[in-house]
């Protein structure tokens, strides 16, 4: 039986390295994924601060936009007062 003895002891060494080489290998994996999902969150990001840019850029031209209303508002205010005092004139 000093065989067998040897067998199990070298089949449970064996298996003791396998799960040692496994759990460094999970480690591992586990390692990866993190970066892959961080390099995934980053991406997101990106796009993120490219669609704030696009916002940004569309609230400045809104923005302009209504400047340009409120001072053609003004002009023509201006304009039908002048025009309503030359009227009350003649």
């Amino acid at each position: 039986m000093p065989d067998n003895n040897n067998f199990n002891e070298l089949l449970i060494h064996t298996l003791k390295q396998i799960h040692v080489r496994l759990d460094r290998l999970e480690a591992k994996v586990d390692e990866k994924v993190d970066k892959t999902d961080l390099k995934v969150v980053e991406q997101r990001l990106g796009g993120v601060e490219n669609r704030l840019d696009s916002v940004e850029s569309r609230l400045d031209r809104i923005e302009s936009g209504v400047g340009a209303i409120k001072w053609a508002i003004g002009v023509g205010l201006a304009a039908i007062g002048v025009l309503m005092a030359v009227l009350k004139i003649l």
